[in-house]
């Protein structure tokens, strides 16, 4: 499963979408730095200023640095971003302290844009 095809055929796509839901915009306001999201083979970098994803690269290399990454195998993911996850699959930290879900970096970072994820997370769900 491809984030690409949940939330937008693009990453610029997917950046506009984000950046354009308020509720998102609300949650991630202040946030500098950068993320990575593994989904099987595909890679994700999400570099944010302002509050604002100001770029997505797509399969990046190897060592492109961010502030933390969230990796899973498809099978989670295909239940984190199905229409009806199970049960601890609906947030991101649920699914990380009870599945497969590996969160590893900037902690803080990650805790303190959680909410911002979790709307990101709940967008890919919910876009058909």
């Amino acid at each position: 499963m491809s984030m690409s095809l949940k939330i937008g055929d693009t990453t610029e796509q997917i950046r506009e979408r984000l950046n354009n839901d308020a509720e998102f915009a609300l949650k991630a306001r202040k946030w500098e730095g950068s993320f990575k999201i593994i989904i099987g083979e595909e890679t994700y970098v999400f570099q944010m200023h302002e509050g604002d994803i100001e770029r997505i690269k797509h399969n990046p290399p190897l060592f492109t640095e961010c502030d933390f990454l969230i990796y899973a195998p498809t099978e989670d993911w295909d239940k984190i971003l199905g229409d009806n996850p199970p049960p601890f699959y609906q947030d991101i930290f649920s699914a990380w302290l009870h599945h497969d879900v590996t969160i590893e970096g900037d902690l803080e970072q990650f805790f303190g844009f959680h909410m911002a994820l979790r709307r990101l997370f709940q967008m890919a769900r919910n876009s058909k």
